[in-house]
């Protein structure tokens, strides 16, 4: 017997993207409503002539040069709201041993996954994506627009917290709950894709989804997703800041390409040769509601 009804297990996995969303348009909002006061008052006290355009240019420009910095308070806002839900729900899902996974786990995970981006990044300019999804450009001159500093912070630091709590911390632990795994990586995964907002960033988000949600199904730790999504973040960031440095427009991508599939898949099948699953070892006290039966959600995995 579930503890809730289909559609209410459903919600319960579509709100925290939703909330995820919602913080970082709130925040967004809130800058423009102040800003939009500020000028308007400056106007009105400079006795000059309100120019609605101008305020929108000005407005449009705010927004893109301080674009990592709403990102960065979004992201702080949900790791602190995430977190509070993720101390309660790690109350309720099974107890798994091998908590605390060896060095060797994380150490090959950020470098799988640093390699798995090199590999997408090469197949995105090979077949010349870009050209059909012309959007994903935007998204990623409005990413790279910061400096380095706040590049690295928000997307290889304080936004892997925030996803990774929402989408493998909060969404997937309660699709587990009462889906099968397959089903629960899935759907988890496309969740995560969008949130990205993106088609293409979607789709390849998707992608790495999968494999962040098997890394955490396979350990039972968050900090390993946590890791891998803070090393491919980071590749991605520092593979675009060598090349603008450099200066190299044109590359042979086929040279990025082949040893990065190699290492990722090296390392893939040492992670799945050199390192033991969690198993799990108790399971929660079931929570039952007055004159209903105990719930029994939960089951012994095969290793």
């Amino acid at each position: 017997m579930q503890k809730y009804s289909i559609p209410r297990q459903i919600w319960r996995a579509i709100y925290p993207p939703l909330i995820f969303l919602g913080l970082s348009s709130i925040v967004s909002f809130a800058a423009m409503i102040v800003l939009t006061f500020v000028l308007t008052f400056q106007t009105i006290a400079s006795g000059g002539p309100f120019d609605m355009l101008t305020m929108q240019d000005t407005l449009l420009a705010f927004t893109y040069e301080y674009l990592m910095v709403f990102q960065l308070i979004a992201d702080v806002l949900c790791i602190v709201f995430f977190a509070l839900m993720w101390r309660k729900v790690r109350t309720r899902i099974p107890k798994y041993g091998n908590a605390s996974p060896p060095a060797l786990v994380i150490a090959l995970t950020v470098i799988m996954s640093a390699f798995v981006c090199f590999v997408i990044s090469s197949v995105i300019n090979i077949i010349e994506v870009i050209e059909i999804f012309p959007s994903y450009e935007q998204v990623n001159e409005a990413l790279s627009s910061g400096s380095l500093f706040m590049q690295i912070l928000v997307m290889g630091i304080a936004a892997p917290f925030a996803e990774e709590l929402c989408c493998r911390g909060i969404v997937l632990n309660r699709l587990t709950s009462w889906m099968p795994k397959w089903a629960a990586v899935l759907i988890g995964s496309a969740l995560f894709g969008l949130i990205h907002l993106n088609l293409l960033q979607g789709i390849y988000a998707f992608v790495v989804g999968v494999v962040f949600s098997l890394l955490y199904l396979r350990y039972r730790n968050l900090w390993v997703p946590i890791a891998g999504h803070m090393s491919f973040n980071l590749a991605g960031v520092l593979l675009q800041v060598t090349f603008e440095a450099a200066g190299i427009e044109e590359f042979n991508l086929l040279l990025l390409f082949v040893p990065s599939a190699l290492i990722a898949v090296g390392c893939t099948l040492l992670l799945l040769k050199l390192t033991k699953a969690a198993v799990l070892v108790k399971a929660p006290e079931p929570e039952s509601e007055p004159g209903k039966e105990p719930i029994q959600d939960y089951y012994i995995d095969e290793v």
